[in-house]
């Protein structure tokens, strides 16, 4: 995974991963809040030793016993406990001690730990004297000891001086008798030497208040490590949740589940249907660059190689589900072939949802053509609608009447394009793609299944549908498809003010407005255009000469976009 795609699965997951932070955090701040707070003292003892030895023999060091945990021992504990009184139990002081010998310096540091500074310098002054006061009963305890030993090594002793009687020759009885006398010796001095300790120990630094310290990360240490765990967590449910959906992705995703290459990435569909809906002019009829009309122009440019240079071609536009903008597309589409000159008809093949005749419109003129098509708002484009209400739609496209009415527009222009049905939704669909040279299955990007394009496809396949590709719309665009919609615009300047809009001086271009016609109180106001980008007048052109007639749509199309650079750029 690249770190832009690493860095767009957290933007999906934005929610989860912002949850789980928000969350964390509040949790560590609770519980920094509620925390009690813990002090440790520190105190140390030191240990007094013995050194004995002469010239002949090497001096030998002899302590009282320095486990750390004699203190945590129950005498030690009953002397904390009479201390520091308020009815504490050997138990739970027991888990407030602990102890560390060392051995080089030979001191015992004893820590402890309480609810406030004063009760921990408290409590290991306390465990210091009660340690130090408890060694002369531990030296008894090791004196006791070393005589046990040394009566064990006198019995052994006994029964080994039978045996050098018994066999006055035996190397091993003589050698064992002489280990064992010098065992009893060095526990002989041992014990002289712990008897001759009068103190064992004392008190080198008892604890104070300034030594006390909090144990523990501090509050803000807690927030912190709090707000990264949150993060690594939201990150985890984020990189879980890619994972396991299984809608489409991008580009590699759609090719693999379909099984044909992804003609075009349609960017930016949503942005174009609505600044449709908030003014019903197709974006490709306006000839104002962008990156979905970029993107159209793109799926015509492989659908048009696709169709091998046919004089009459048929496009079949479906989609794998009924979200999918497939009518829209299918609009521009063909406004894309009629806009390059070519003639074109648009056919409403979903009979259940007819949306292509509300985005194909009639124009201000005549009706329905010799031949059945209708003109539309767009150059080149007319328009056809399937529709017997008798039927039901997917016996009405099975009959021999829509074959030849499909044939014979097709026979009428250079590009039939048909809007049919989602493939999964109805069989319109496959009757429909029979009628095509190219089809193009339109899938939405973060939206559709995997699995419902893999079942689109394969059900195309078994009909002997020709599936040329996939249109991937829902992808974003891109600082690319950016460059591409606006290279070849003048680069704009803030220093020299915009030509106002004007109208071509060739009545033949386009029709003018008369200079009395305009308001004289608000000259700056901005041209208003009808759907087809062509402006009005709201009376004919006193000037205009009555025989040469109304200009034709491949007079007027060259201007509409000259007009609305100037008035975008105004």
């Amino acid at each position: 995974m690249t770190v832009r795609e690493f860095l767009r699965v957290m933007w999906e997951g934005k929610y989860l991963l912002v949850g789980a932070v928000v969350l964390a955090l509040a949790a560590a701040f609770l519980y920094a809040e509620r925390k009690p707070e813990v002090f440790e003292a520190t105190a140390t003892v030191q240990i007094n030793a013995v050194d004995l030895g002469d010239g002949d023999t090497p001096a030998t060091t002899t302590t009282v016993d320095t486990d750390p945990r004699l203190v945590e021992a129950p005498g030690v504990l009953e002397l904390v406990g009479e201390a520091v009184g308020q009815g504490a139990s050997p138990r739970r002081l027991a888990a407030l001690i602990s102890g560390q010998y060392d051995a080089g310096t030979q001191v015992m540091t004893i820590t402890t730990t309480a609810g406030t500074p004063a009760g921990a310098v408290e409590l290991a002054n306390a465990v210091a004297s009660a340690y130090v006061e408890s060694l002369p009963g531990v030296i008894d305890d090791q004196i006791a000891e070393i005589d046990a030993r040394r009566d064990a090594l006198r019995a052994q002793l006994d029964t080994v001086d039978a045996q050098v009687k018994s066999k006055p020759k035996d190397p091993l009885a003589g050698a064992e008798r002489s280990t064992i006398i010098d065992q009893y010796q060095t526990l002989s001095a041992s014990r002289s030497t712990l008897e001759s300790i009068v103190t064992p120990a004392q008190v080198l630094v008892p604890a104070t208040g300034s030594s006390a310290v909090v144990v523990g990360l501090p509050r803000a240490t807690i927030v912190l490590l709090g707000a990264l765990g949150g993060l690594a967590v939201g990150i985890g449910l984020a990189l879980a949740r890619r994972a396991l959906d299984s809608r489409l992705r991008g580009r590699s995703d759609a090719a693999e589940a379909a099984g044909v290459p992804v003609l075009a990435e349609l960017y930016g569909v949503a942005r174009a249907a609505k600044s449709y809906r908030r003014t019903p002019v197709l974006p490709v009829s306006s000839r104002v660059a962008s990156p979905f009309t970029e993107s159209i122009r793109e799926l015509r440019t492989a659908l048009h190689v696709a169709m091998q240079d046919r004089e009459h071609a048929v496009v079949v536009v479906t989609a794998t589900d009924p979200h999918a903008p497939r009518s829209f597309i299918a609009a521009n589409l063909a406004a894309s072939w009629a806009m390059s000159g070519r003639a074109t008809a648009a056919v409403a093949g979903d009979l259940r949802r007819p949306d292509l005749e509300d985005l194909l419109p009639r124009p201000n003129g005549p009706g329905t053509d010799p031949d059945g098509l209708r003109p539309t708002q767009v150059p080149n484009l007319r328009f056809l609608a399937l529709h017997d209400p008798t039927m039901d739609p997917a016996d009405y496209l099975a009959t021999d009447r829509v074959r030849e009415t499909v044939e014979a527009a097709r026979d009428a222009g250079e590009v039939l394009v048909i809007d049919a049905p989602p493939v999964l939704a109805a069989a319109d669909a496959t009757i429909l793609c029979a009628f095509a040279d190219c089809v193009v299955l339109v899938a939405t990007a973060g939206r559709t299944v995997r699995s419902v394009l893999v079942e689109a496809a394969e059900r195309m396949r078994i009909n002997d549908v020709p599936l040329t590709g996939v249109a991937l719309a829902g992808v974003k665009g891109d600082s690319r498809m950016v460059y591409a919609s606006t290279y070849g615009e003048p680069p704009a300047t803030e220093d020299v003010a915009p030509a106002p809009v004007t109208a071509p001086s060739t009545p033949a271009d386009l029709p003018t407005d008369r200079p009395s016609d305009r308001p004289t109180d608000r000259p700056d106001d901005p041209p208003t255009f009808p759907p087809t980008g062509v402006r009005v007048p709201e009376e004919p052109p006193a000037a205009a000469d009555p025989e040469a007639g109304a200009p034709t749509p491949a007079q007027v199309a060259p201007s509409i976009g000259r007009l609305l650079r100037t008035a975008r750029r105004s």
